[in-house]
C-alpha cells in the first residue's frame, strides 16, 4: 500500500487522533457504521503504512479486545502549522537584535547546524564534499544539485525550504550560506535567489 489512504481510512485516523487511547474493531465498526470485517481490511493497510499500531489488550465484560492507536507517522499526516509561530518569533528576534546582528545570528545558527553533520564530512575530499552536501540538502527537503558546466562548481536549489519566510527576512539565507561553507571549508557566493524572484537559488563554491 502507498501512502495514500482511501477516506475510510481517513476517518479512521481521525477516530484514533480523537481517542487518544485507542479504540477496537469493533468501537470502530459502531462509529462508523461499518462492519468490523471491513474495518478489519482497513486496519490491516494502515498497519501496513504504519499509521497504526496494536496497543494493549483492553479486558471488558466480555472477550478480551485489542486496541489501536496512531503512530508517529499516523499523528504526522494531520495538518501542521509552524510558519505563523517561526514569522512571529524572527520579527521579534529582529526588531531586539537589530538588522545587522540578526544576520550574524543566521549566520551563527548555520555554522552550528553544520558542526553537528560535520562527522560525515570530515574524512571526505572537496569533490567528495559537495557531492555529499547536495545529498544532506536533498534530505533536508532542498531539490539541489550540482552543475559541472562550470570551471567554478555551482549548487543549485530549484525550492526553497522556507520561501516565504526569507521573502520577509532575507537574512535567513546566511543560514544556507554559513552551513554550506562550513561544510565544504570554503567561501560560498549566493548569485541567485529565489527569495529575490530568481528561478531558483545558486551558491557558487569559490576556492580558499
Amino acid at each position: 500500500m502507498t501512502e495514500e489512504t482511501s477516506s475510510r481510512q481517513d476517518q479512521i485516523l481521525k477516530l484514533l487522533l480523537n481517542s487518544r487511547q485507542g479504540m477496537s474493531l469493533d468501537e470502530i465498526a459502531a462509529a462508523l457504521n461499518i462492519s468490523r470485517n471491513a474495518v478489519k481490511q482497513h486496519v490491516v493497510g494502515l498497519e501496513n503504512s504504519d499509521f497504526i499500531k496494536k496497543d494493549a489488550f483492553r479486558i471488558t465484560g466480555g472477550r478480551p479486545s485489542r486496541n489501536y492507536v496512531l503512530t508517529e507517522k499516523g499523528i504526522n499526516r494531520f495538518p501542521k502549522q509552524y510558519a505563523w509561530f517561526c514569522n512571529l518569533m524572527l520579527a521579534e528576534l529582529k526588531a531586539e537584535m537589530g538588522e545587522e546582528a540578526f544576520r550574524r545570528y543566521m549566520a551563527r545558527l548555520g555554522a552550528k547546524f553544520a558542526q553537528t553533520l560535520m562527522p560525515q564530512f570530515s574524512d571526505k575530499e572537496p569533490v567528495e564534499r559537495i557531492a555529499a552536501l547536495v545529498k544532506t540538502m536533498q534530505t533536508l527537503g532542498y531539490h539541489a544539485s550540482e552543475d559541472r558546466n562550470n570551471s567554478t562548481p555551482v549548487i543549485q536549489a530549484f525550492n526553497c525550504v522556507y520561501h516565504d519566510l526569507a521573502q520577509q527576512y532575507p537574512e535567513l539565507c546566511e543560514f544556507d550560506r554559513a552551513f554550506m561553507s562550513a561544510l565544504l571549508d570554503r567561501p560560498i557566493e549566493q548569485t541567485r535567489c529565489m527569495a529575490c524572484d530568481d528561478c531558483s537559488c545558486q551558491f557558487l563554491i569559490k576556492n580558499k
